[in-house]
């Protein structure tokens, strides 16, 4: 998500460690994984009500196409024949 890799982890881990010291060090990785956990949660649940209504409209769009589709096969059919019986 954030694309974040071994060494920038580190990085942080070491400057949290300087500013907030060894022993409270707990408690903010605590508080920082739970926010971060409740804002993923969030985000998959935009990204699931986003996809509920996307693919309603999808599956819309997509019986009009074979609709269209359909009919412009029954005219080629029409066509075809009116040419032939000429």
């Amino acid at each position: 998500m954030f694309d974040v890799g071994f060494w920038e982890l580190f990085l942080i881990f070491i400057l949290l460690l300087f500013v907030v010291g060894p022993e409270k060090l707990p408690v903010v990785a605590g508080f920082l994984g739970k926010w971060f956990g409740k804002l993923q949660r969030y985000f998959f649940e935009l990204k699931d009500s986003i996809q509920q209504e996307t693919s309603d409209a999808t599956g819309e769009i997509n019986k009009i196409v074979d609709d269209q589709k359909t009919q412009i096969k029954d005219l080629q059919d029409k066509i075809k024949k009116a040419n032939e019986d000429e």
